[in-house]
């Protein structure tokens, strides 16, 4: 799962990797003015969003409502998406991506819940790959998509984020459904993850 993350200072790196792959990209004015530090549900995120060829770099809600008594989904199971034609057409047309440094999660130890920080130490900020809806106030809502654990983080929950590097992001923004149902796999065994308590 992914229930709050970080996404710290990180629109320079951003812009800078943009101008080194020579893609075409805008920054929405107000995307200094958001939280980066234990984002929860409901809030804010950065994403990054394919439109018209040009990569847009700009704010969305976190979370899918698809009515007033229907439950916000806030991330959404690679299975589901596979399997339902709903979701399906979303991951073919409504697809975005959300910067991280870092995802939390709670680990049950005897009478507690531990909460630590996820991080990758060969990477100062990842991808997670998102779907959205564009709601009736034209807002844009999103929803990260979670796989099974690796070997790192089964040991912390059931579910992770799918994690990729700028490439692979920039693929999943630019490739159909088959490609990228085959990319969203769980992040491999044979990289490092770290992990550390959180406040």
């Amino acid at each position: 799962m992914c229930g709050r993350f970080e996404t710290n200072k990180i629109e320079k790196q951003l812009i800078e990797l943009f101008q080194q792959f020579g893609l075409p990209y805008s920054v929405d004015e107000d995307l200094q003015n958001r939280k980066s530090e234990d984002i929860r549900p409901t809030e804010k995120i950065m994403s990054i969003l394919l439109k018209e060829d040009i990569y847009r770099l700009s704010k969305v809600d976190w979370g899918i409502k698809f009515s007033g008594s229907s439950p916000l989904i806030f991330n959404s199971r690679i299975e589901t998406i596979s399997e339902k034609h709903f979701w399906n057409g979303l991951l073919a047309k409504n697809k975005c991506l959300v910067p991280m440094t870092g995802f939390y999660e709670w680990k049950t130890e005897g009478k507690k819940k531990i909460k630590y920080r996820v991080f990758l130490p060969d990477m100062d900020m990842f991808f997670v790959p998102a779907i959205f809806t564009i709601g009736k106030d034209k807002k844009i809502k999103a929803s990260l998509i979670t796989t099974t654990p690796n070997n790192f983080i089964k040991e912390i929950h059931h579910r992770m984020p799918v994690i990729f590097d700028f490439e692979t992001g920039i693929k999943f923004l630019n490739d159909d459904v088959i490609e990228n149902l085959k990319r969203c796999v769980p992040y491999s065994d044979d990289k490092t993850m770290l992990k550390e308590i959180a406040d």
